[in-house]
This record gives C-alpha cells, structure tokens and sequence, in this order.
C-alpha cells in the first residue's frame, strides 16, 4: 500500500485537535496508526503517545519479526498492551480511539478499538466502512455507519484504550485487491462528513471548506 495523503484539521468545537496519525515501514512492511482521543483530560496526549509508541515499537523490531504476519501482529498486540499497561496510568482520566492497518505482503490485518474506522472506495466510488464502531447504538456491531452518525448515542464508547478499561481491540484479516483506494478515519471524518464531502476531500485530499465540531483526520491509501 503507498500513503497517497495524511491530513487533519481541528474541529470548531475543540481547543485542541485530539488526533493524531503516522505510518512507518520496516524490511517491506507497513503499519498505519490513527488514534482520536475523547473529551476528557489528557486524552490528546494519550492518543500521541499510542501512536508514537506504536510506530517507534515496529520501526525498530528485527526484520524476521515484522516480515511474518503472526509474529508481526503478535508485535503490534505487545505494544498495545504495553500502552494499556506503562503509558495509560500516566493519563488516568483520559481515553482514546484508535484503529492500526498492518500490511504484510498480500495480507493486511486491522486492529481497532473505539470508533475510528477502516474504509475503501467500492469500483462506483461508493464508501464502504469495513470497521463496526464501537459506541452508543451499535452494541450488537451489526448497524450501518450512517445510522450510527445520526444516533445522539454516537458519542458513548463501549471500547477504547483507557486506564479504567480492559484492553479488548477488534481484530479484522483482509483482502487486499489490486487499484484499491482505502481510508483510515476518524469519526470526525465517517460521521460529521457528509458522504459528498467525504468524497470530495478524497478526490481532492484535501480538508479545505469543510467544517465539523470535532477534529476528523484521515489517511488515505492505494494498492
């Protein structure tokens, strides 16, 4: 997968943009990190420092390690785990989404907790969300995302990564077809977007004239 774009931008409703967002290689290996963090304290900073702590963890792993599958999502699953367990106590009110990509020769693995998602581009440039967002309504994981964007119970998560919670990600193998446009997002992106304006910010790769309460980043990918 090449990273054709990586664009963020505050929301109107934030005094800070909470996101954050990287991607990093090792011996033709990938890995794609998008964290949202909450309103509550520190969360920002938590999402930082997950993705930092991520990307810093694979980019030094030894090359047997990251050029098999298993042992490389078995890395990525070390890490996490070592957030939930060193980094998290230092924001003990904070929480955070996030979704990681993993991409590992033909086989690419998604791991995720909280609402932040994974996306691609169908062939008649419609959006379909592959990743079931873990808040409010959708507690069976079986809604549509645009139900869930008009729900007033969108905001609540059910999983995240937090120091009051177990460390529960969702893990998604995947398909990767040939001329495919993929989309890591936040909800910012999935949810206060229009599906018109998703659209365009992906044709365009560009945030510029829209405008949302939350911070929305995405990241856009192509095979």
């Amino acid at each position: 997968m090449i990273l054709q774009a990586s664009l963020s931008r505050k929301g109107t409703h934030r005094t800070e943009n909470r996101d954050a967002s990287g991607s990093t290689q090792n011996s033709g290996a990938y890995l794609y990190v998008i964290a949202d963090g909450t309103s509550k304290p520190g969360s920002g900073q938590l999402a930082r420092a997950l993705s930092n702590h991520l990307l810093e963890g694979f980019g030094g792993a030894q090359p047997c390690v990251v050029s098999c599958p298993d042992q490389a999502l078995k890395r990525v699953l070390t890490s996490l785990d070592e957030v939930h367990s060193n980094v998290c106590p230092d924001f003990p009110f904070a929480s955070t989404s996030y979704l990681v990509l993993l991409v590992v020769g033909q086989t690419a693995i998604s791991i995720h907790a909280g609402d932040c998602c994974l996306g691609y581009l169908e062939t008649d440039q419609r959006m379909n969300w592959l990743s079931p967002p873990h808040c409010g309504p959708n507690w069976k994981g079986d809604l549509s995302h645009s139900f869930i964007a008009n729900s007033p119970a969108r905001k609540t998560l059910l999983n995240c990564m937090s120091h009051r919670r177990a460390h529960e990600p969702h893990i998604q193998s995947l398909r990767i077809a040939p001329d495919t446009t993929w989309i890591l997002a936040t909800d910012g992106f999935w949810a206060e977007l229009s599906v018109q304006n998703q659209l365009k910010a992906i044709a365009k790769q560009t945030l510029g004239g829209v405008a949302t309460e939350d911070d929305v980043t995405f990241m856009l990918l192509r095979t």
